[in-house]
């Protein structure tokens, strides 16, 4: 998927009366009062409550990765503990990037670390170069690093040219991590009521690229790689993002996790609305806010089927059933883009992760 550029968001810098609405309006979800939100109070919460603690375990995952690298490049026995350092690391960076925000939209953090599928021929050809630094690795092509790369090279028989390069790999994605840490504890600091503009712009890019998210892994992790296999002339199996079916389901779900945190309110909220510049607040409580009382219950509904139909999906899941999953989430998409977005004032601009 390709964020959000920064044209497209100031195209949807409209969505000023989700910002600066100074009144204190409350209404009624069921016997609780929830207050309205303004757009720097959602911000605040996003990128000082919620993001920064996400940035912090990518990074300390990443450095667990990079010790393992290490080790099993003077021990190769101790591959599955790599494996597994791998497998946390992946699910702490779909955590952070989903749905990808500031920093991973700024850094192009996807591209650097995650893109995918892997290219095995670039990937052997980089292989014979012998790198042994992260400046050689700047001249190695991006589909010949990363997790997939790691994740491939994992797969395959261990020789004496995996290990240093193993290491190389890990090292650029826990550069990269620590990286995005710092620039989430900068943007921490950020007072978002001291700049009208950027505060405008990074509510749309919020509003945006959580859709951007959810079709990410709708469409382009889940639905698209089924129906290329079907249309494929010689049928072939799907050419998910990653090779285990039980790493994509775990990855899955962390990203579905990580974009439902984002849109509904936990039991705890719904009885104590969140307060602003202590916890997140979640698009319903947007929603609640504004006086949209019945689509947020509708949207708390479409979110809860999704949850209950990723919670059910088979370890052993069929093309039936993803497609299944995809039509439930799709659901969540559908009313996301006809009614959620625009009342939170947010025009929505196109993103290569839509699926249309």
């Amino acid at each position: 998927m390709q964020p959000l550029t920064r044209r497209q968001l100031l195209t949807a810098t409209v969505a000023g009366a989700a910002l600066h609405a100074a009144h204190a309006q409350t209404q009624t979800h069921g016997p609780t009062a929830f207050p309205f939100y303004s757009g720097e109070q959602a911000l605040q919460g996003l990128y000082r409550q919620h993001l920064p603690p996400l940035a912090r375990a990518f990074d300390a995952q990443a450095q667990a990765l990079l010790a393992a690298a290490r080790l099993h490049c003077n021990n190769p026995s101790a591959r599955p503990v790599l494996r597994e350092a791998w497998r946390q690391a992946l699910l702490a960076w779909a955590a952070l990037s989903t749905p990808a925000l500031g920093p991973v939209v700024e850094r192009r953090s996807q591209r650097q670390i995650d893109f995918w599928p892997a290219r095995p021929a670039l990937l052997e050809k980089a292989l014979n170069r012998a790198p042994q630094s992260l400046a050689d690795m700047d001249r190695i092509g991006t589909p010949a690093k990363g997790f997939p790369a790691l994740e491939h090279l994992l797969a395959g028989p261990p020789t004496p040219a995996h290990g240093p390069y193993l290491v190389l790999i890990a090292e650029g994605i826990a550069a990269e991590a620590a990286a995005l840490r710092s620039r989430f504890d900068a943007r921490a600091a950020q007072d978002w009521a001291q700049d009208e503009t950027a505060a405008r712009s990074a509510f749309a890019e919020w509003i945006n690229q959580w859709l951007g998210g959810l079709e990410r892994l709708r469409w382009m992790q889940m639905e698209q790689p089924v129906q290329k296999a079907r249309t494929a002339s010689q049928r072939h199996k799907p050419a998910f993002a990653r090779l285990a079916a039980a790493d994509n389901q775990a990855e899955w779900r962390a990203q579905w996790h990580a974009l439902r945190t984002q849109a509904r309110l936990t039991p705890e909220q719904a009885a104590q609305p969140p307060q602003p510049d202590r916890e997140l607040i979640p698009i319903e409580a947007l929603l609640m806010g504004k006086g949209h009382i019945a689509l947020a219950q509708r949207w708390a509904q479409a979110l809860d089927a999704a949850d209950t139909a990723m919670n059910r999906l088979p370890a052993q899941a069929r093309d039936t059933d993803l497609m299944a999953l995809s039509k439930t989430l799709k659901g969540v998409t559908t009313l996301y883009q006809t009614e959620v977005a625009a009342a939170l004032d947010v025009p929505l601009g196109f993103s290569d992760a839509d699926g249309d």
